[in-house]
C-alpha cells in the first residue's frame, strides 16, 4: 500500500502517506493504542487500546480527504477578515 498507519501513547493513531505526511488522525480513544492494523480491502482500520476497547475506523481515501480539507479552506478564505488577492482564494476547485 501507499499509506502506514501507527498507535501511539496520546490515545491516537494516525495515517501517513510514505512521505511522512499525516493524511488522517483516529481520536476516541481513554488511553494509549498499542495496535492497529488494515482490513483487508484498506477502507477500514482497527485500533486496540489500553482502555480495554478495540476500534474500527473508516480510511478516508484521497479524494474524500481533500474534499474535506478544500471545504475548510474555502470557508477559511471567504472569510471577509482575511485580505488575500482574487487569485490566492482559488487553491481548490469551485472555490
Amino acid at each position: 500500500g501507499k499509506t502506514i498507519a501507527t498507535a501511539s501513547s496520546d490515545n491516537t493513531a494516525r495515517l501517513w502517506d510514505l512521505q511522512g505526511n499525516l493524511l488522517q488522525e483516529f481520536k476516541g480513544h481513554q488511553d494509549s493504542v498499542y495496535s492497529v492494523s488494515f482490513s483487508p480491502d484498506g477502507k477500514t482500520i482497527a485500533t486496540a487500546s489500553r482502555d480495554k476497547t478495540a476500534r474500527l475506523w473508516p480510511v478516508r481515501n484521497l479524494d474524500q480527504l481533500l474534499k474535506d480539507g478544500c471545504a475548510w479552506v474555502k470557508d477559511y478564505l471567504h472569510n471577509p477578515g482575511i485580505k488575500l488577492t482574487d487569485p490566492e482564494r482559488r487553491l481548490c476547485d469551485d472555490i
